[in-house]
């Protein structure tokens, strides 16, 4: 027999009968070869049905004494050599990990069809195919991945796509000592069936910000990630507040869960003697300083699903028992975790959180219906008060331009669609455009591994661009805003902010960066959405005013 095996195999020689079980049965090539006294032995047919319902077992045999114990030497043989084809497998798979923190990869795809795998890295914002593999060598690295996680849903090391799987891969647990790279923290496995297969992807916890980013250095500070210094400023002067929520909000990859590691460090390197306490689910990256408290509740069903969300805010309460001096809450997810996020910030406490919103203020509008599906009845006169809310976030990260093979936006302005041209000029009357930069064709800086071909770097994705940068919009409401929220509506106080508080948005921040030649017009468009300054959008919504008393 070939000692590769496919993943079929993989699974059906890798059951193992249970221990009580072993003299007298023996499992191999998907026969259970029993014993001829022991056809009818109860323990025998738990194990034959366990067998059909994974679909391993295709026929029942008795065998005399002699007879059982020649399949199970041949079991164990080709058992040893399934082993040895699975560690090879996982030298594979962790080697392709390796190759996603050297390419400083924050994602890698497995896209499982029918015919092959695709293999794709998301470097800097962008995705690309990195190799094709047949489908065999597809599952076999990804049931190996699967293998060497904490997957509360593994059974007897099979992978499958009928079931979504959520699991992570650490360096803490025994078996990947030495394998999973250094510079991870960890790695989140999350998977979906298909309409040809199935998808898996690998989320990459690095240990710290990304050296094509902000520096390979531990200790970082605000302004490194993106944010300017009045940003930060604003940050630290939240982090001082003595109680309240402060809500960090942005799509999925916008760097949240980074700028929440970076403030609780900052908070600990200046406040040493502050207990800081967060509730994540599970935590992703380690925090310096900080006392992680996980969440781990099977997820398999509807009813587990709204088990979590109440453990989730249990934990939450639990906590403020501890006596925190600072509180993170990894996301606020539902009407449970919003309840017990509010609750905190009522009994005098800071709490630091997450949560799906486009901008600033639409973090208010969200985190109201969460109110309201928790229970909460009119949260809007609870929310709108400064020692509950202290301060709004709204993040996106934006490819950075590669310092070395930028082009000259007066140049190369044809780089730059005519919608975003037109923005840009909108946007800034008398713009002077000498200081703006389009993106490049690739260069040994950016793109490393096209090895100085110049068709390779043309064609790579991540052609011109290096690292990515937080683009914010920052909204710290004082008690006048927030009483205009609750009197005249959340669309009020924006207006009033932007007017009267000069509040910035987030194309503002992104405008800055393009004028400062770090951002290309076109990306930074793609990645925040139209140039619209908060100087047009406050003339766009007094229009509007205007024409509805008119």
């Amino acid at each position: 027999m070939s000692a590769h095996f496919s993943n079929n195999d993989i699974q059906r020689l890798g059951v193992q009968p249970p221990e009580g079980l072993r003299k007298i049965v023996a499992f191999r090539d998907g026969v259970l070869f029993v014993a001829n006294d022991y056809m009818t032995s109860a323990d025998v047919i738990d194990f034959e049905l366990k067998l059909r319902r994974m679909g391993a077992l295709s026929r029942k045999q008795g065998v005399s004494m002699a007879q059982l114990s020649t399949h199970q030497h041949e079991a164990e043989r080709v058992s040893s050599l399934v082993r040895r084809d699975e560690a090879a497998e996982k030298r594979r798979a962790f080697a392709l990990l390796a190759q996603g923190v050297k390419m400083s990869a924050s994602d890698i795809h497995f896209l499982i069809k029918s015919s092959h795998t695709e293999v794709k890295f998301r470097v800097d914002g962008y995705l690309d195919t990195y190799a094709e593999l047949s489908k065999e060598e597809g599952i076999q690295l990804v049931t190996a991945l699967y293998v060497a996680s904490d997957s509360n849903a593994k059974s007897q090391n099979q992978f499958t796509f009928n079931t979504p799987i959520a699991a992570r891969l650490t360096r803490s647990d025994g078996e990947n000592i030495g394998l999973l790279p250094e510079a991870l923290y960890a790695v989140r496995f999350a998977s979906m069936k298909t309409d040809q297969g199935g998808l898996v992807v690998l989320r990459l916890l690095y240990d710290s910000v990304s050296s094509r980013s902000a520096g390979s250095e531990t200790r970082i500070d605000l302004e490194a990630l993106g944010f300017t210094a009045t940003q930060a400023t604003q940050l630290r002067e939240m982090a001082d507040a003595p109680n309240g929520m402060i809500i960090i909000d942005g799509p999925t990859g916008s760097g949240k869960s980074t700028t929440l590691k970076y403030t609780m460090q900052w908070i600990h390197e200046n406040y040493p003697h502050f207990n800081i306490l967060t509730v994540e689910d599970p935590p992703e990256y380690p925090i310096i300083g900080a006392s992680q408290i996980p969440v781990s509740v099977q997820e398999d069903s509807r009813e587990q699903v709204g088990e979590r969300g109440k453990q989730y805010a249990s934990i939450i309460a639990t906590t403020l028992r501890l006596d925190p001096d600072i509180l993170m809450v990894g996301e606020i997810r539902d009407g449970h975790s919003a309840i017990a996020g509010l609750r905190a910030a009522e009994t005098g406490h800071r709490l630091w959180s997450t949560l799906h919103a486009n901008d600033a203020w639409e973090a208010m509008n969200r985190l109201l219906d969460l109110l309201r599906e928790g229970g909460m009845h009119e949260p809007l006169p609870v929310l709108a008060n400064t020692q509950n809310l202290c301060g709004m976030v709204a993040q996106r990260l934006v490819p950075k331009l590669c310092p070395k093979c930028r082009k000259p936006f007066s140049e190369f302005h044809d780089r730059v669609s005519q919608q975003v041209r037109d923005e840009l000029f909108d946007a800034i009357p008398n713009l002077d455009a000498s200081t703006i930069y389009v993106r490049g064709d690739g260069c040994d800086l950016c793109v490393p591994t096209a090895e100085g071909d110049p068709e390779k770097q043309r064609l790579d994705k991540r052609r011109g661009i290096m690292g990515r940068t937080v683009v914010a919009e920052i909204v710290r409401p004082d008690q006048t805003l927030l009483d205009i929220a609750r009197r005249d509506g959340i669309p009020a106080a924006r207006r009033y902010w932007l007017k009267h508080r000069n509040g910035q948005v987030i194309a503002d921040a992104a405008l800055a960066k393009i004028l400062a030649g770090v951002l290309d017009p076109q990306v930074a468009r793609e990645f925040v959405g139209p140039l619209l300054t908060a100087r047009q959008i406050l003339s766009s919504l007094e229009a509007d005013q205007m024409g509805m008393i008119a």
